[in-house]
């Protein structure tokens, strides 16, 4: 700096000692700003002198408690980089401790939250824990019932093994004559009851007959008692009147050499030649022995009992039993019973043949 500079400064400054000492730095530091930087240091000037006024009021409220002195405000003048790296640092640090309060106070929030829900969150927790305890409860009462109730049947199905066993050791215990005899009683049973199926469908008097025999005649009483029920089945089939349908005789296929019309104007003579027609349907047989009813003579009424007597179906047997009753006053309710019925005509009969007429 030259030497005149100098003088003038310190003129200057011995100057302002006597005046406004701030002022005088204030107009030194303009100075140097404009010479060194020029415009780009007018901007850092500026606040420097709004805190030199700053500084100026506090000085004249306060009664000049402190003062900048010279050299500090030298040293802002001469090392404006040093007062910019300042500013650059305290960016630095705001920032930096921006970043570290926002995630503390960020955090901190949440463990006041997390403190104030948590009483709440953690009924609802026990609430969901309560009900799934309670269902898995109930789920396990219902499956120990399931298999409970399994076992249940399993050792049910074991007791009908258990006795199914027992029944195989006992029969394997037993004698061989004593599974023939079984087998043997099983045949027969099976033999009766087919018996009375033929007496039932086919009308067929020799297996009722062989029924009465063999309830009459064997030894066996559980053959006895077989042969008794199929007996029983036997007539209850033969009390229905609709066993078979009623059938006009056809005249002119049966009769071609007599001239009638109508199967009411055959006489007697002619419905027992058909009645006693084997080779004759069924049906035509039957409905003769209906007819004979109106033919109130000793030949009709002979007919009808050796019918009863003699005849192999059993439909023609209980239509002519029936005719019977109706022409003699014979009462009985088994219309099968031929014994009874022949006993009766046998003690009778000299006693209402001459009561009949044609």
């Amino acid at each position: 700096m030259p030497e005149k500079s100098k003088t003038d400064h310190q003129q200057s400054s011995k100057g302002s000692s006597k005046g406004n000492p701030l002022a005088d730095a204030l107009e030194r530091l303009e100075r140097s700003v404009a010479q060194r930087e020029g415009n780009r240091m007018a901007s850092l000037v500026k606040p420097i002198k709004e805190l030199a006024d700053e500084t100026n009021d506090s000085v004249d409220d306060k009664s000049f408690k402190k003062i900048p002195s010279e050299e500090k405000i030298n040293e802002v003048v001469q090392n404006p980089n040093q007062v910019n790296s300042v500013s650059v640092k305290k960016g630095y640090f705001s920032k930096l401790g921006l970043f570290i309060f926002v995630p503390i106070i960020v955090f901190s929030v949440l463990i006041v939250t997390g403190i104030i829900i948590w009483p709440h969150a953690k009924n609802i927790i026990n609430k969901e824990f309560a009900a799934i305890k309670e269902a898995s409860i109930s789920e396990k009462e219902s499956l120990n019932d399931g298999i409970i109730d399994k076992l249940g049947d399993v050792n049910s199905r074991l007791d009908v093994l258990s006795k199914s066993l027992d029944q195989i050791s006992s029969l394997s215990n037993s004698s061989a004559v004593d599974v023939y005899q079984e087998l043997d009683y099983l045949r027969q049973r099976n033999e009766l009851i087919s018996l009375g199926d033929l007496a039932i469908h086919n009308a067929d008097r020799k297996s009722l007959d062989k029924l009465i025999s063999i309830r009459d005649k064997n030894t066996d009483s559980r053959l006895q008692s077989g042969a008794a029920s199929e007996i029983l089945r036997v007539k209850l089939a033969y009390m229905n009147g609709l066993r078979r349908g009623s059938q006009s005789i056809p005249i002119g296929q049966l009769f071609p050499e007599y001239d009638v019309d109508d199967e009411v104007d055959l006489n007697t003579e002619q419905l027992i030649s058909l009645l006693d027609d084997l080779e004759a349907r069924d049906e035509h047989r039957v409905r003769a022995a209906y007819l004979l009813a109106d033919k109130r003579n000793e030949k009709a009424a002979t007919a009808l009992v050796n019918v009863v007597a003699n005849d192999e179906n059993l439909d023609v047997v209980r239509e002519a039993a029936m005719t019977f009753s109706e022409m003699t006053g014979f009462r009985n309710d088994d219309l099968l019973d031929v014994h009874s019925l022949i006993n009766w005509w046998e003690k009778n009969s000299e006693k209402f043949l001459p009561e009949l007429n044609n």
